[in-house]
């Protein structure tokens, strides 16, 4: 999976696909307005039929009365269907026009994740993994906030394997050229917008204890009264019994549900609603069963969708119909003749008791395979980049390397090959020469190779290892910790796992600032002469040119690269080109006599 794919034109694709479901979210909109104006032309013409069958019982007024009902009723369900299919082709033309946005750097329309930030995670904060114009915004597309929570943790971490992540990279190659599977994914499952509470009530619900209404007793129960409350009924309607005898009866069934209405009541507010959240991944798990897959991950979520898909419908339609209770005129006629609660209650414990250790497996099924779609729409959004190779032993190597955040010939891609003995690369130049965008660079593309998802390179090779950084450390006035001292505790860190035997890429911009320039070079020699002897690659980005000594020193195991800048015609200029060596050209002073802050 080392060769980048052919560019295409992704931009163009989205547009004529946006203009495709523009139109026909428009003709299903006219269809819509359609059947809404004979809907109304039908009931003006019901009510002007019974108002006349009611002062002339003739059969004609009463048929057409009858006939008006049903033919109303139909014209209610076209025009429901018709709207549904109005929003979700309008949810397909929107996602249509934002990829469109992306590609030409109006990345805001996508979430920023700021709730999944953390200063004090290894590499994130550092590396822009989440918030505005992030790595995050840049590949979330996720239906689903357990996806999405899932893709979260996905860039925060480091695979247990290498199989994982080229499992990984098949299963999103595959995925990507399927628009269509991808986006019809996405707009079903923009449908409805869950939230963490209705999920987190779902789980709550899965874990909770047997409810006390499913008992033998009431299991039979539900079913014999209900058949003398319609069979009394009956016997009215044919003559043989006053009305009186099913109307007790119905008031019976009535106090009957009463007696339980406490316990009905605090399981129907938890589930209430629901059968639309569950409705969602119904149809999301329809809709991964239709499409075929080679892949093996792909396979089995596809298999295990299968499976799951008819025991969450059956749990939809009965959540569905427990809302029923909601009207209560309706309500009362399902409990009066039917016992309705007391049926939804057990019919949903038996489900949950029968489903329970099953369901979370299943809705993770879901939620992998939205993660997954993220990744796969980042590769299609990207057909130049390519997928890394991984490594067992220690090694990086990248050809055109460049930062995915920083969009078309604003960026100047590098070819970095340190060698695979060396253990720390010294990286120097000038203010603004390129230095942390490099460090950035390296950091986010090791990222999004860990999670299976191609690089910004035309060639890349690496090993699996752990991934620190400290590059944006500040003060916190909350835990009365200095600059540096923050410093030292995020250096501690990465020590701590170093000499724990962890293998790392450790990405450093500009160390010790809080200290004098002495104890600034005495310090930064001092990892420098630690990092050597562990498992690691560490790049350094300094302006102290006194540290690129150290490779005279260890020239086995330090390495010095350094990007440079020109002053042409009283102008400063860069180039953002990586050489081997260290940086020979300043520019501070000529920056501050630019700015007048000195002569």
């Amino acid at each position: 999976m080392q060769e980048s794919r052919k560019p295409e034109s992704s931009s163009s694709v989205y547009q004529s696909r946006g203009e495709k479901f523009a139109g026909e979210e428009f003709n299903f909109g006219k269809k819509a307005r359609w059947y809404a104006a004979l809907r109304l032309l039908t009931a003006i013409v019901v009510l002007a039929a019974g108002w006349q069958a009611i002062a002339d019982p003739h059969w004609l007024w009463l048929f057409v009365t009858f006939t008006g009902i049903i033919l109303f009723a139909f014209l209610v369900r076209r025009h429901a269907r018709y709207r549904q299919q109005q929003g979700y082709f309008g949810r397909l033309k929107i996602i249509n026009e934002k990829e469109a946005a992306a590609l030409n750097g109006q990345r805001d329309v996508f979430p920023e994740g700021n709730a999944y930030a953390n200063a004090a995670h290894p590499y994130t904060y550092d590396l822009d993994i989440f918030g505005k114009n992030s790595i995050f915004q840049l590949v979330n597309r996720t239906a689903c906030l357990s996806g999405e929570a899932l893709l979260a943790g996905t860039l925060t971490s480091v695979p247990s394997g290498i199989p994982v992540i080229r499992e990984r990279q098949e299963a999103i190659a595959e995925l990507a050229p399927l628009i269509d599977f991808r986006q019809h994914f996405m707009a079903k499952g923009q449908g409805f917008n869950e939230t963490q509470q209705e999920t987190r009530q779902l789980y709550d619900w899965l874990s909770a204890s047997r409810s006390s209404l499913n008992t033998p007793f009431l299991r039979i129960m539900r079913y014999v009264l209900p058949a003398i409350a319609l069979l009394l009924f009956i016997l009215a309607l044919a003559g043989q019994l006053a009305h009186t005898y099913w109307v007790l009866m119905v008031l019976f069934n009535l106090a009957v549900t009463g007696l339980f209405l406490k316990q009905v009541n605090r399981i129907h507010a938890v589930l209430s609603r629901k059968h639309l959240l569950l409705e969602k991944f119904s149809f999301l798990l329809e809709h991964m069963g239709k499409q075929e897959f080679s892949n093996q991950t792909l396979k089995s979520l596809r298999q295990e969708g299968l499976e799951a898909f008819e025991a969450i419908r059956r749990l939809t339609k009965l959540l569905n119909f427990f809302d029923q209770r909601l009207n209560l005129m309706i309500g009362a006629v399902l409990n009066g003749f039917f016992l309705s609660d007391i049926h939804c209650v057990i019919a949903l414990d038996s489900w949950r008791l029968r489903y329970r250790e099953r369901m979370p497996h299943w809705l993770d099924t879901i939620f992998r395979c939205d993660e997954l779609n993220s990744f796969a729409n980042f590769a299609f959004n990207h057909p130049s980049y390519c997928y890394p190779q991984f490594h067992e032993k220690s090694f990086f190597e990248a050809e055109e390397l460049g930062h995915p955040l920083i969009a078309g010939h604003d960026c100047v891609p590098n070819d970095f090959s340190p060698g695979q003995d060396k253990k720390v690369v010294i990286l120097t130049g000038a203010n603004m020469s390129g230095k942390s965008t490099f460090l950035r660079s390296i950091g986010v593309n090791l990222v999004l190779a860990c999670a299976g998802a191609p690089v910004f390179a035309r060639k890349f090779n690496c090993c699996l290892a752990g991934i620190y950084t400290s590059m944006r450390v500040s003060d916190s006035l909350s835990e009365d910790t200095s600059y540096f001292y923050a410093e030292l505790k995020r250096l501690s860190m990465v020590m701590d796992q170093l000499r724990a035997g962890k293998k790392l890429f450790i990405l450093l911009d500009e160390i010790l600032k809080g200290t004098n320039s002495a104890d600034k070079l005495y310090g930064s020699t001092g990892l420098v002469e630690e990092f050597i002897h562990h498992d690691c690659l560490c790049i350094i980005a300094t302006h102290d040119l006194d540290l690129g000594k150290l490779e005279e020193k260890h020239p086995a195991r330090v390495s010095n690269y350094c990007f440079e800048s020109t002053l042409e015609k009283n102008e400063l200029h860069f180039d953002y080109t990586l050489r081997k060596g260290i940086a020979r050209n300043k520019n501070a002073t000529f920056l501050m006599q630019k700015t007048g802050l000195i002569k």
